[in-house]
């Protein structure tokens, strides 16, 4: 099958279909995602694709992740350079989070002659990295994926949020906010998730809220709390990012952390310890993370194909930020 083939049968241009499968946003999203599941049904990336360019091993490796600028990735770029490097080229790509750019580097990735891929998407969105697992390319995913043709390694973000939320219910909050930005990311449905649950198994539905942000933006955060900033004795925050936007917001306005009101962060960035008030986080473990899906990799490209799907644990950061109700609970009586 070749694009006039797809072209023929969808009934557009050979050009429009050429656009599609590279992501241009000159062809509209509805025609894009048409011509991607037509040509993932009948095999296009996968026959015409990997035949043309997976003749032979290039011993290159990609780590595509949204944003190379974020601190977070610091730990898993480290880890699978220690784990590859010898022997393979680890190359670094940005999406920032945009799922037309994420296609758009998987297509330049394929006619490199990649021959693994680690990843953070950038959706939901899976058509993409199946094609390319299909095509004998070993896929990491750094988000969960109940796909069977994809590893996945990651933090298991819904019971690490379930254990957050019972700590700090533990500890004496009741009013507790799940601050989360707008963002189509399968991890951070499963942090709100976890949360969900524990405050339903506390009876703390009406007290504990779970708030949404537009954007990773201080307008954005001071829009969601400004004139609540005490309604809630804690702020949970599905990200670090979001986190310390949060903590200029509340200084800006008077507030005291935790005096007046408590933050905890998610990932526990290496800049944390540093800020006037230690910032409490979720502690990913990066560099494991980076290390076994580098052993996946090596594992599909050594020995034999293979799909893995492994949880590491998470660790909860109280630092300063965070302030028990009473003392009582602090001391860890329940």
């Amino acid at each position: 099958m070749t694009i006039y083939d797809i072209a023929e049968r969808l009934q557009v241009s050979a050009a429009t279909v050429s656009l599609a499968l590279n992501g241009s946003p000159k062809v509209a999203e509805k025609t894009r995602s048409r011509i991607w599941a037509f040509a993932s049904e009948h095999g296009f990336m996968r026959n015409e694709q990997a035949r043309n360019f997976r003749l032979k091993r290039s011993s290159n490796v990609a780590i595509v992740v949204h944003n190379i600028d974020n601190d977070f990735w610091h730990g898993v770029v480290r880890a699978v350079e220690n784990e590859l490097g010898e022997n393979y080229n680890v190359i670094l790509c940005n999406t920032e989070g945009d799922v037309e750019r994420e296609r758009r580097v998987f297509v330049n990735l394929m006619s490199r002659k990649i021959d693994g891929v680690i990843v953070q998407p950038a959706s939901g969105e899976e058509s993409h990295l199946v094609e390319m697992a299909r095509s004998g390319i070993a896929v990491v995913s750094l988000e969960q994926t109940d796909n069977p043709e994809l590893s996945f390694v990651k933090g298991n973000d819904n019971l690490a949020a379930y254990h957050l939320a019972e700590e700090c219910i533990r500890q004496g909050h009741r009013r507790i906010a799940f601050m989360n930005f707008h963002f189509d990311c399968v991890g951070l449905r499963e942090r709100v998730a976890g949360f969900r649950r524990s405050i339903a198994e506390h009876g703390l539905q009406e007290s504990c809220k779970v708030l949404e942000a537009e954007e990773l933006s201080v307008e954005a955060v001071s829009e969601l709390v400004q004139g609540h900033e005490k309604d809630y004795s804690l702020y949970l925050c599905s990200d670090d990012r979001l986190a310390c936007l949060l903590l200029k917001v509340l200084m800006r306005g008077g507030f005291s952390v935790p005096g007046d009101v408590s933050v905890c962060g998610w990932n526990d960035s290496r800049f944390l310890m540093y800020f006037p008030v230690p910032l409490s986080s979720v502690a990913m473990p990066m560099t494991e993370i980076g290390a076994k899906a580098a052993a996946i990799i090596r594992e599909n490209l050594e020995r034999k194909p293979v799909v893995r799907k492994i949880y590491v644990a998470e660790k909860i950061q109280l630092r300063e930020s965070f302030k028990a109700i009473s003392e009582e609970m602090a001391g860890g009586r329940k």
